[in-house]
């Protein structure tokens, strides 16, 4: 199996609010129930705009009301659809409409091959760009309740060379933040909180239970303004 290891240079920028600090964003924070139950997607692209922010100012706190009004900013680009949620193409050409407005110089797309879908994912985590991953719904019984687990390290084994991880939630058709791969393991962001994913647990339920168009990441590539052309391929 292929070793992978990369991460953004700095951890997730936090945000804080009187009762807890957030590991990036979280949907949690949004005003309406339907953003609170469907809004990771605008969720996880709050996160890189607000971590590319944080790069060029040095400053990794953001405050709960930033987050809203980037949040709610991008929100005018992507519509959360009632029943549905984000849709992941709708994801990607809103934040392409908010990058091009914004003159950030970044294009999105979620074409990636599955055969290479980690490889990008590291390349991006070298380039310093958080990855939104998709879990996808279930195919072809896109009603389906199969989920894949997300994990969080046991208290007890904090201080150990060998980490134990409880299973924290199953989720299905959600997307989260990737900001590390290590091996075989993801180190994600999601409802606030630092969580992790088992490589070869996410192929199986790719292959078992959802489909690679269902459940792969959003690329982006940083352009070069001068030349128009990609930092990677």
């Amino acid at each position: 199996m292929t070793s992978y290891s990369a991460a953004l240079s700095h951890d997730l920028f936090e945000v804080t609010s009187d009762f807890r600090n957030y590991y990036g964003g979280s949907q949690f924070l949004y005003p309406t129930e339907r953003e609170r139950t469907s809004g990771c997607g605008i969720a996880g692209a709050a996160d890189i705009v607000l971590y590319l922010r944080a790069l060029e100012t040095g400053d990794y706190s953001v405050s709960v009301q930033e987050f809203l009004d980037i949040s709610g900013e991008i929100r005018k680009y992507i519509p959360i659809i009632p029943g549905r949620g984000v849709n992941s193409f709708i994801l990607a050409g809103g934040l392409n409409r908010y990058f091009k407005k914004h003159g950030m110089g970044l294009k999105a797309r979620w074409k990636i091959t599955r055969f290479r879908k980690w490889e990008k994912l590291e390349k991006m985590l070298e380039a310093d760009l958080p990855v939104i991953l998709a879990i996808g719904n279930n195919f072809p019984f896109v009603w389906g309740r199969k989920e894949l687990n997300l994990y969080i390290p046991d208290a007890d084994s904090k201080d150990r060379e060998e980490k134990v991880y409880n299973k924290y939630q199953g989720v299905c058709g959600h997307f989260v933040v990737v900001t590390g791969i290590e091996d075989n393991c993801l180190t994600v962001s999601s409802w606030g909180k630092k969580l992790f994913i088992n490589l070869d647990e996410y192929n199986r339920y790719v292959s078992r239970h959802s489909i690679h168009i269902y459940s792969n990441i959003l690329e982006i590539k940083r352009r070069d303004r001068k030349l128009g052309r990609s930092e990677f391929t």
